[in-house]
């Protein structure tokens, strides 16, 4: 399950070929009790009405979640951006050599921060960046917290203060990339999929395949939508990293 929730690319067919396994389910419990069916044929329809209901709110809350979790998400590296970026123009309030090593260690620590984000599903590369991070986090920090007791004025205070919005960041946008729809809620969706499926393969008379296949098709579109938005290290919708891109520039082309 958790494979197949890191991999949106395989999770379409999957979940289609699922779904439309109940719709030939329903469709076999209604060759098979024909008579039962025709008879219940009303209570059916209730059911099938009030099963798609639940599912159709079920997947507009989970496409809601995934959304609000895909802008915060964008809300994030804009604000890491501009917290680097604040960052490294406040080093030009730092006396040398503070202000040298800093701008050093700041080059490195941009690369590392895109480094995390372009790691993809590959842990021991996202775990090597965040350790890089926290490396050279702990390096600027100590650099700051020197010309601080040195320079005890508000200048130095400014430039404190955005390091540590810098710092306090990239927990944020951790905490994000790690917060995703929680698997139990994923199971209720295809076991509610699946059974609107099999009813609705019990109320359609006919046995074309192509009709049966329409609400599986539809609803593992959505439901792939909804995981595309939710995984933000694969899949066809990511979070760009222009922003980080621009500052990177920055940091590079000054001295």
């Amino acid at each position: 399950m958790q494979f197949l929730l890191n991999h949106p690319f395989l999770f379409c067919p999957v979940v289609v070929l699922f779904l439309f396994a109940g719709s030939l389910f329903g469709s076999w419990i209604r060759s098979r009790r024909t008579n039962a069916v025709e008879h219940d044929s009303g209570s059916y329809k209730t059911l099938e009405g009030a099963v798609l209901g639940l599912l159709a709110l079920l997947l507009g809350f989970s496409f809601a979640m995934a959304v609000n979790r895909y802008d915060l998400r964008k809300q994030l590296e804009v604000e890491e951006a501009n917290a680097i970026g604040t960052t490294w123009l406040r080093t030009d309030t730092l006396a040398e050599p503070a202000r040298g090593a800093e701008r050093q260690l700041l080059k490195q620590y941009v690369p590392a921060r895109l480094e995390f984000v372009a790691a993809g599903n590959d842990a021991d590369a996202v775990q090597h960046s965040l350790a890089q991070s926290s490396e050279l986090q702990a390096q600027i920090w100590a650099i700051a917290s020197g010309d601080t007791a040195a320079h005890r004025d508000p200048v130095t205070a400014l430039f404190v203060s955005s390091l540590n919005d810098t710092i306090d960041v990239t927990e944020k946008r951790t905490a994000a990339l790690e917060n995703r729809i929680p698997a139990m809620t994923w199971a209720m969706l295809l076991f509610m999929g699946f059974v609107s499926s099999a009813l609705v393969g019990i109320s359609v008379t006919s046995r074309s395949k192509l009709l049966l296949a329409i609400l599986p098709l539809v609803v593992g579109v959505v439901l792939t939508l909804i995981l595309d938005l939710d995984s933000p290290r694969s899949g066809f919708i990511r979070v760009h990293q222009n922003s980080m891109m621009r500052v990177a520039e920055m940091v590079a082309a000054s001295k």
